[in-house]
């Protein structure tokens, strides 16, 4: 590659050094549902699989309630957002210091 300044220089030799060390490959597809925010009324989710032409996502809202656990989305309490919200850590410390009984519906991982 010709360099036409020192940037083009670096960011080569950056390149062909990584290359080598084999530090920095093809990025990885990210998980198709991510929590980002956690209370003690719920958790947010991001659920990549439901997109439309403008959107890569949709928020889904998982709600916590003393004898349930429901997912606005789905209206219901046995789906993939309910699963996935029972087995963040903190959902799990907070429906267990809680006590209520939906805390046995959380699969041991």
């Amino acid at each position: 590659m010709e360099c036409k300044n020192l940037a083009d220089f670096v960011t080569d030799a950056v390149r062909e050094k990584c290359s080598e060390l084999k530090i920095l490959g093809a990025t990885s597809e990210p998980s198709p549902l991510e929590h980002f925010n956690v209370s003690e009324q719920g958790v947010r989710i991001l659920d990549r699989t439901i997109t439309n032409g403008s959107s890569r996502g949709r928020i889904i809202d998982v709600y916590f309630k003393p004898d349930k656990v429901l997912c606005e989305y789905c209206g219901t309490e046995d789906c993939r957002h309910v699963d996935f919200a029972l087995n963040i850590p903190k959902v799990r410390r907070i429906l267990n210091e809680k006590g209520w009984p939906i805390s046995r519906k959380i699969k041991e991982a």
